[in-house]
């Protein structure tokens, strides 16, 4: 398979879980998000170079990084799997969906407290609609109803 599609087939997995492509590019994609899992599990500035130079996007390459190795650092491998599918429509090629084993989970982030106190909002003023000329009021409004 060829790198640059590669490249976008680990970008999407990556980013939204799952991915359904053909058999053979879903074996060749397994087989690279292993590796690439299993070598990024000491977050060296080396790893961290090389995933964000594998992924298209720069925030693929961030999730991967800051959820995904932290997510799968104490299993051994295994970490997506290969269901399956139907055959394609048009080809008849075999199609395959892969998809990490365990859901990602995405980070939370912290709720900023309200602050208490303070300044109350200005009240705005409100025109009113009926003191319009009959020119000026809007279409729905009872004013522009009187005047035609």
């Amino acid at each position: 398979m060829k790198g640059s599609e590669l490249r976008q087939l680990l970008t999407s997995l990556v980013s939204y879980g799952k991915v359904t492509t053909t058999e053979a590019k879903a074996k060749a994609l397994k087989s690279e998000i292993d590796r690439l899992i299993s070598r990024s599990k000491d977050l060296s500035l080396v790893t961290r170079r090389k995933a964000l130079s594998l992924f298209t996007q720069k925030s693929a390459a961030l999730k991967f990084l800051e959820q995904v190795v932290p997510q799968f650092s104490q299993r051994v491998g295994g970490y997506v799997r290969i269901t399956k599918l139907s055959y394609r429509r048009g080809d008849h090629a075999p199609m395959a969906r892969i998809e990490f084993v365990e859901e990602i989970k995405e980070k939370v982030k912290p709720v900023k407290a309200a602050k208490t106190g303070g300044a109350v909002a200005k009240s705005r003023s409100v025109k009113k609609v009926a003191n319009l000329p009959a020119g000026k009021a809007g279409k729905g409004t009872k004013s522009a109803k009187k005047a035609k």
